[in-house]
């Protein structure tokens, strides 16, 4: 979604000049999509390979876009006007027209970041008619006193909306101690914004679920895969 960027802490963009700065991080930081859809795409059976695929939306990051500080990210409410929401959303509809988005996998906006929680607010419409399900934002939920609380104004917000989320854990397909291994592998990829300090962290919570991950889901997605 956000990958204009200038936000790289663990790479050499600080040596770059300033006029320069946006364009090699936004590049940098897409060949680290690329190289993390490659990894994931190495554990899939041939005939699922071209499935996944990276939909590049190139918006503006939230430093950028709503010009204000990095350390004010997380304390800067969703703007209703502003237009990524309408970009997402009409990338979303698109998917939909072409009947490529049988489900939702959206951030839980655990950590409160702003550009999370402006992907969340887009693609809220789409929850009502599809299986959805809310990721639980790394590093923040095992870092930040308040997940707690983040989680529980999600699952507050989605049930006055009349879709109560469940906790379900999706399981890892290999060993708890390979898939922890993988997941640290995966995250330090990116290797411009994620140390090993971080990594560690992201890993470590898979641990809780022997190497799988918690999702909190509407109904449409328990019913879609209750047999799985």
């Amino acid at each position: 979604m956000f990958t204009r960027s200038r936000y790289a802490p663990y790479s050499d963009a600080a040596f770059v000049h300033e006029n320069d700065e946006l364009s090699y991080v936004s590049a940098m930081r897409l060949r680290e999509d690329e190289l993390f859809v490659r990894r994931m795409k190495e554990s899939l059976p041939k005939g699922l390979k071209n499935n996944l695929q990276m939909l590049d939306l190139n918006l503006k990051d939230g430093p950028i876009r709503l010009r204000v500080p990095l350390d004010q990210l997380r304390a800067t409410p969703v703007n209703p006007a502003d237009p990524s929401i309408e970009k997402i959303r009409k990338a979303l509809a698109r998917q939909s027209e072409l009947g490529a988005m049988e489900t939702l996998v959206v951030p839980a906006a655990v950590g409160n970041d702003v550009d999370h929680l402006t992907v969340r607010e887009a693609a809220m419409p789409f929850t009502a008619l599809l299986p959805t399900a809310f990721y639980e934002d790394l590093p923040y939920l095992a870092t930040d006193a308040s997940a707690s609380d983040d989680l529980e104004t999600m699952r507050g917000s989605a049930l006055e909306a009349g879709s109560p989320l469940t906790p379900v854990v999706l399981s890892a397909d290999e060993a708890s101690d390979a898939a922890i291994a993988r997941k640290r592998k995966l995250v330090l990829n990116y290797a411009s914004q994620i140390d090993d300090e971080a990594g560690a962290v992201i890993s470590g919570v898979a641990a809780n679920y022997n190497g799988g991950e918690r999702l909190w889901v509407n109904l449409s997605w328990l019913m879609c895969f209750a047999s799985e």
